[in-house]
Order: C-alpha cells, then structure tokens, then sequence
C-alpha cells in the first residue's frame, strides 16, 4: 500500500482548492482532476469518498475545519497507482488522525499541512509517529490492525468449528 502522494484541499473563497500536496511532483493536470473529485458536491464531515482520476485511485476523508466566521470543510487525500491498496486501513487511519488531532484542538489547515510529510511516509511504511506538538504524539500502526483482525477471525473459526464438532 504505497501512495504516489497525498494531499489536503478545502473549500476557499474561489471553490474547492489545493491547500498542500506531498511529494510536489504530482502532475498539475492530475491534481486539478483531483481537487474536483476530493469532495463531492454533497460532502458533509465525516464521509469517505474513493474514485480513479485518469489512470490512479484516491481515497480521501472529508472533515470540518475552524473558519474565521463559521466552519469550513477539508479533505485529505491519499493517491494510489492501482486500486491494491486496502480501502480500510486507509480510512481507518484518516479517521483516527483526524479525530486525535481535533481532540487536541489542533484541527486546522496548518496543522494538517504541516504533518502531509509524515502521514506520506507512514503509509509507505505501514507504520507511523507523528509528533504534532510536545503534548500529542499519533502513532498508527497498519501491521498491528492487521494482526488484531487475524487472530479475531481465527477465533471465530476455531469457535465455529469447536460448535460444529460437538
């Protein structure tokens, strides 16, 4: 599960727009599509949104930022190559670092910005720690989740197959 990027858009005064992207060498043409397609027209927070721009998959996480007057909607993107990556594990985390960091009060676009970098590498990693300030600290680890839904359907089985043998 490797992205070729991920990004953060938001509605602006102009419409949907590119806040950041990382790695920065992203075809224009590609984010252009991408940015259109983040957030659909009748996104709200809290949804997932998964589609193809030209020939790479997204998936992206729609949430609600503080505005200066009222609040405003954001979107964090992550880019594929092909659809192999696992849908959930994409969302779970997206999810979860979202909700830690607006726990903390910490959800703003500068914010979200400033850790692209490190949930890039994170989910080429399968593992991440990011250290937003000297109290949070998001650590996500994708083998562990894995692991934890093995050993549950292991258990499930074993279960099933002790019930059916009696």
């Amino acid at each position: 599960m490797k992205p070729i990027g991920v990004c953060l858009t938001q509605m602006g005064k102009t419409g949907l727009e590119l806040v950041n992207v990382y790695p920065n060498a992203l075809p224009d043409s590609l984010l252009n599509e991408l940015v259109i397609k983040s957030m659909p027209m009748s996104a709200k927070d809290g949804d997932f949104t998964s589609s193809t721009v030209q020939d790479c998959q997204f998936e992206s996480y729609i949430f609600s930022i503080p505005g200066k007057d009222r609040k405003n909607i954001a979107s964090l993107v992550a880019i594929f190559e092909n659809s192999t990556y696992d849908r959930n594990s994409v969302r779970k985390f997206f999810s979860f670092t979202v909700a830690e960091i607006k726990k903390n009060n910490l959800g703003n676009t500068e914010t979200f910005s400033k850790i692209l970098p490190s949930m890039y590498e994170g989910l080429v990693k399968g593992k991440i720690k990011i250290k937003i300030s000297s109290v949070v600290t998001l650590e996500f680890d994708f083998q562990d989740k894995d692991k934890k839904q093995k050993k549950r359907g292991e258990k499930f089985v074993d279960s099933l197959k002790d019930e059916l043998w009696k």
